[in-house]
């Protein structure tokens, strides 16, 4: 299939807006008093997060970038058309680009890490594989997790996650020419840990998806 304008642009500004967007949680962590939440649910660390992140956004000296930029907490989603009203499955942040037209969208799901079964838990049916399935970001060719650290530390948990994904290649359907984690390249500002996977998702012709997967200690 030729790709269209619209796929073409996607292609490019996609990768940065994801960049951006994780960019902003990592300095609304560094705002937290992170080792208060070291026993904290995962609602609560997220509301703090995106608060921070929207005080951020509307300082005056905010960066041009984050003038268009809305940040949505715990907002349902529409993707699954028999599933309404309060049934809808709401994701733990969205990211908006405001602005005429089809507004891009950039939504990320946290996990704790913190126990024994936390990789299960953040690779299975209620963590990466809603992006799989198309419960989220079904309309969006990339999307973010976050894993909120509460034991050891974000590096441990790096090689935790990379033997974990290696493990369920079965339901996580890695893309071909990428079936590993690997390092998104980004270098500055704590995003140089971030790890990127790539996916087949189901029904097909969702096509695949990006995921960018981003630590932020709490201990």
């Amino acid at each position: 299939m030729i790709p269209t304008p619209s796929d073409q642009q996607q292609a490019l500004y996609r990768p940065a807006f994801a960049h951006n967007c994780l960019l902003l949680i990592v300095r609304a962590h560094r705002a937290l008093e992170t080792r208060s939440l070291s026993a904290a649910e995962e609602p609560e660390i997220t509301g703090l997060l995106v608060k921070r992140a929207r005080d951020l956004a509307e300082t005056e000296d905010a960066e041009p970038w984050l003038e268009h930029l809305e940040i949505l907490d715990d907002p349902p989603q529409n993707d699954i058309p028999e599933r309404l009203g309060k049934a809808r499955p709401r994701i733990d942040i969205e990211f908006v680009r405001t602005g005429r037209g089809k507004r891009p969208r950039f939504h990320v799901e946290a996990k704790r890490l913190y126990r024994s079964d936390s990789v299960g838990e953040y690779f299975g049916s209620k963590g990466l594989e809603m992006f799989l399935n198309g419960t989220y970001a079904s309309q969006w060719p990339s999307a973010g997790m976050l894993g909120y650290v509460q034991s050891k530390n974000a590096m441990s948990w790096i090689e935790g996650l990379g033997k974990g994904f290696s493990s369920r290649t079965r339901t996580l359907s890695p893309c071909s020419d990428q079936p590993e984690l690997k390092s998104a390249g980004w270098a500055e500002e704590g995003l140089g840990e971030v790890q990127e996977s790539c996916h087949n998702r189901t029904p097909a012709e969702l096509g695949k998806i990006d995921v960018y997967h981003l630590l932020l200690e709490f201990v």
